[in-house]
């Protein structure tokens, strides 16, 4: 018995390991798609909600700031409705990749809804912040060359713990400065 129990182990064990090989590929990509947006390859919203607390509760031990900017891309709707969502999707990748080239490594990068971007970083100072609106307005001039239409981007920003301490609050500030910018960008236009 013992000797027929080897002998199917040995024909049997290709397979058993071919197996488990899938399923933990297959695990892998569920974990990945469970972190990360399926258009952008970004973290997601979910993914930066359970890191949050972590990143503010850090920031406070080591008696650092947390800078988050929240960016949004200017008159999307229109431009979904007017060259269609293969175009509208390729936006909100290059508006991505460019948010990731403008970023350090140690930034957290979010897709936070549809057209909006979550930025959370301890890395920039007042200075270095104007700095990175200005370099991604800069990649979006050639992104706006690519699609034949002006792509801009509103940004607001909220610091812990001076504007805030709690994730929900520093997002709501952010929202709010956005929106500020956004009209304001509005109305420079007209």
């Amino acid at each position: 018995m013992a000797d027929g129990f080897l002998k199917y182990d040995f024909i049997y064990a290709p397979f058993i390991l071919v197996f488990l090989w899938w399923l933990g590929k297959k695990y892998d990509e569920a974990r990945f798609y469970s972190e990360r947006d399926y258009l952008t390859g970004l973290y997601n919203r979910r993914f930066v909600w359970a890191k949050f607390p972590g990143m503010l509760e850090r920031a406070s031990r080591n008696n650092q700031e947390l800078r988050i900017f929240l960016v949004d891309i200017d008159s999307f709707k229109m431009i979904n409705d007017t060259c269609g969502h293969e175009i509208g999707d390729e936006v909100v990748q290059g508006v991505s990749a460019a948010l990731l080239r403008n970023t350090m490594p140690s930034c957290m990068v979010a897709r936070w809804g549809g057209d909006e971007f979550l930025i959370i970083t301890s890395q920039l100072k007042d200075k270095s912040s104007d700095t990175l609106v200005r370099m991604i307005e800069r990649t979006l001039q050639s992104l706006s060359r690519d699609v034949g239409r002006e792509i801009t981007v509103s940004i607001g920003d909220a610091i812990y713990p001076i504007d805030a301490r709690s994730p929900n609050e520093l997002i709501r500030i952010a929202d709010q400065r956005m929106y500020t910018h956004k009209v304001r960008h509005l109305l420079d236009s007209v």
